[in-house]
């Protein structure tokens, strides 16, 4: 049986881009806007990596520290292509909200939240089905909304792994993206993923992954590239 999701490990445990082995998706069919949509808010967005060391020419580096160093510039560069989308109220502004802070839940499965104004993103799924798939309760939804003064909430889970190709098989970053939308109604009215790989190869088929801080920039790359057609459809259906 196919394991869910592979981590960062070296070289040990793979996962085939577009295989069956792949987290699952939201399966909840996003329904039509109930409500005239100007204004979003992104409320969280947590990565995934399981597997909590990798090894690399910086030596046996911790995964989390190698992420982590990331993800602030991810959060930036996330808000600013949401901005291109729907008129955005900014994290900064809201990330010590007291309201936000109290959905806040500690998730059944380790995460990766970045930091905005020294305070970590909030998290409001608990367990690892409602993680994957980007998934908020219809009350959380509302009440988000509210507190932050929205139209809607985007949440944004990216799951990291490794991918070997088939035909050619060098190992390469890859990031599979799940976003969602949710209105002040409490529903969903956008669901998507996207899986894409980073542009340079980590490793042949019988060589362990080399992450560190040069190679780490790949994930980034690789969530990026899969971010930009999950933005335009969601451009496209939340006229």
């Amino acid at each position: 049986m196919c394991k869910k999701s592979i981590g960062l490990l070296p070289g040990l445990l793979l996962v085939a881009l577009m295989a069956g082995c792949v987290t699952a998706a939201a399966t909840k069919k996003p329904s039509q806007p109930s409500v005239q949509i100007n204004k979003i808010a992104l409320a969280t967005f947590t990565v995934r990596n399981w597997g909590d060391t990798v090894s690399g020419t910086a030596g046996n580096a911790k995964a989390t520290v190698l992420i982590n160093s990331t993800l602030a510039g991810l959060l930036a560069t996330t808000e600013k292509k949401l901005s291109g989308v729907k008129r955005l109220n900014k994290m900064s502004g809201f990330i010590g909200n007291a309201g936000y802070r109290s959905l806040n839940v500690k998730s059944e499965i380790d995460l990766l939240l970045p930091k905005v104004n020294g305070t970590p993103v909030a998290n409001f799924a608990k367990t690892e089905g409602d993680v994957i798939a980007a998934n908020l309760s219809p009350a959380v939804a509302k009440k988000l909304c509210a507190d932050l003064q929205v139209d809607a909430v985007v949440v944004v889970f990216s799951e990291w792994a490794v991918a070997q190709g088939h035909f050619v098989p060098t190992k390469r970053a890859l990031a599979k993206d799940v976003v969602t939308v949710w209105d002040r109604n409490g529903n969903m009215v956008f669901s998507k993923r996207v899986d894409e790989t980073g542009s340079g190869v980590l490793g042949g088929p019988y060589s362990p992954v080399v992450v560190n801080e040069g190679t780490i920039k790949q994930w980034g790359e690789a969530y990026l590239k899969a971010l930009d057609p999950i933005l335009a459809e969601m451009k496209s259906t939340l006229k």
